[in-house]
């Protein structure tokens, strides 16, 4: 919830074929269905909101002003209502409209009993992003943490209570509209337990203004999801003669094992960039001097992750797919595939710096440059490389839109980020990555498992020398302060 992906840069999943498709055989898949549908239309409609509104809390707490932080607050939360009613309006009046989405009539029923948990998650998203402005990362936290468990305990309570009187689909929707609006509840108790308070709405100008760029690059991203999923395998199918079967595996390999082990460093980066938001909002609000210092101290975080990430994946890659997958094509796309994780966390906290300062639509012209190079991608390469070239466009989008969005921060600071630094250990993680490899190679009779055992602390080691000889090791205090918060 409260939709932190355009923020961390987290990439949109593919579409998996929810629309329509044959019914489902599980009552847990179908609550399933209709709980996913009900969460991609309730982020859409949320959309920066949460984002704006930790941006604004964050500056109006660093100036003092109160006044215009309630009056944020309010704004936010009417909006996020407004848009919340209006969608459950539109579907309890037109509920044929659902026949688009679904082709089970108990997904169709499932959702309508779910569908005002979008109120509740208005509230939910709207206060969270309040303590997230106030950097109160406590509350931040434990409001995700509470909220799953309170799911938990009442799905667990309603089957039980309901297990003789409604089918297992039903109580499960019941638990979630049930918790979800007890986790909003908890929220608000927080909110004015921890002086929160509200004002006139006065803000809904600037709210609107930054939220809509954040909006429509979300919607961008769930439109290329869609889009790739029905041209990568039409592609294949065209290209090498696959059968449609073969083709749709190959793109369920890629998008379904491979991708989500490169975008596991972006987690680590994900956790980074909740910090640096209300943080850099209050720097630059209060006039911060030395603000290109701590973007840049970001950077080098960022930078040494996501370097680690790729030598792990490009050295023993192999190895990763193997043990977890069993399946060789995986471990050989994933050592292929290990450069997206460059540009991909760089991308994510320049597009997180540039929202932190109030660009939001600095970072979605980034993303609708990356998204013309993603889609030329998906149609041209894969002709040429198979599935490969599904990384290489992946590889071609992130880099596209790292090189927008770092032009936009050379111009709000010209003196730069330190980006020969950058170079420097990136082509130095390439050489520990080939050495690497070449032990991974030697060691593959000894086992996947054995070969990790050694290869990975090799790495380690190696990486850490590279850290120092180029006097890119982070301070302590730094490591400590992020982990801490």
């Amino acid at each position: 919830r409260g939709g932190l992906e355009e923020v961390v840069g987290g990439e949109e999943e593919p579409a998996d074929g929810f629309l329509g498709g044959d019914a489902p055989e599980e009552p847990f898949e179908a609550a399933w269905r209709g709980a996913a549908h009900l969460e991609e239309v309730a982020a859409l409609a949320a959309g920066g909101i949460p984002v704006t509104l930790s941006r604004i809390t964050a500056e109006t707490q660093a100036l003092g002003d109160l006044k215009a932080q309630r009056s944020a607050v309010t704004t936010a939360m009417m909006i996020s209502l407004m848009i919340s009613m209006a969608v459950c309006t539109v579907f309890y009046s037109f509920p044929s409209l659902l026949d688009l989405l679904f082709s089970d009539a108990r997904c169709r029923k499932l959702f309508l009993i779910i569908l005002p948990t979008m109120i509740a998650t208005s509230v939910y998203a709207v206060i969270r992003s309040w303590f997230w402005g106030r950097q109160n990362y406590f509350v931040f936290s434990l409001s995700e943490a509470a909220d799953e468990i309170i799911k938990v305990a009442v799905c667990a309570l309603m089957i039980f209570l309901l297990a003789d009187l409604v089918a297992l689909e039903y109580s499960l929707a019941y638990a979630i509209l049930i918790s979800d609006f007890i986790a909003a509840g908890l929220l608000i108790f927080l909110f004015f337990k921890s002086g929160g308070r509200a004002g006139a709405p006065t803000m809904c100008a600037p709210i609107l203004r930054s939220a809509a760029p954040l909006t429509v690059t979300r919607l961008c991203g769930s439109l290329m999801a869609v889009f790739v999923s029905l041209a990568l395998p039409a592609v294949l199918t065209g290209a090498y003669g696959l059968t449609s079967a073969e083709a749709t595996a190959e793109y369920g390999r890629a998008s379904g094992m491979v991708m989500p082990l490169l975008l596991a460093p972006s987690s680590v980066v994900g956790s980074l960039s909740v910090v640096m938001i209300p943080e850099i909002a209050s720097r630059n609000a209060g006039g911060d001097k030395n603000l290109s210092s701590a973007i840049r101290r970001s950077a080098d975080f960022t930078c040494a992750v996501a370097c680690a990430a790729f030598i792990a994946f490009a050295s023993c890659g192999d190895q990763i797919g193997n043990l977890l997958y069993a399946d060789e094509k995986v471990g050989s796309q994933l050592s292929f595939a290990a450069f997206i994780v460059l540009p991909l966390s760089l991308n994510s906290m320049a597009a997180t710096s540039l929202n932190s300062l109030g660009r939001e639509s600095r970072t979605f012209f980034s993303s609708a440059a990356g998204y013309l190079f993603l889609a030329a991608g998906i149609l041209l390469l894969p002709r040429f490389m198979g599935i490969y070239g599904y990384y290489t466009a992946f590889f071609c989008y992130h880099c596209a839109s790292l090189f927008c969005n770092v032009m936009q921060l050379k111009r709000v600071f010209p003196q730069g980020v330190g980006h020969g630094k950058y170079a420097a250990l990136i082509a130095v993680s390439c050489a520990v990555a080939l050495f690497v490899g070449a032990i991974s190679s030697w060691t593959r009779g000894l086992g996947d498992l054995l070969s990790c055992l050694i290869c990975l602390p090799v790495a380690a080691l190696l990486y850490f020398v590279a850290l120092r000889l180029t006097g890119y090791m982070p301070k302590p205090s730094l490591l400590i302060g992020y982990i801490r918060k």
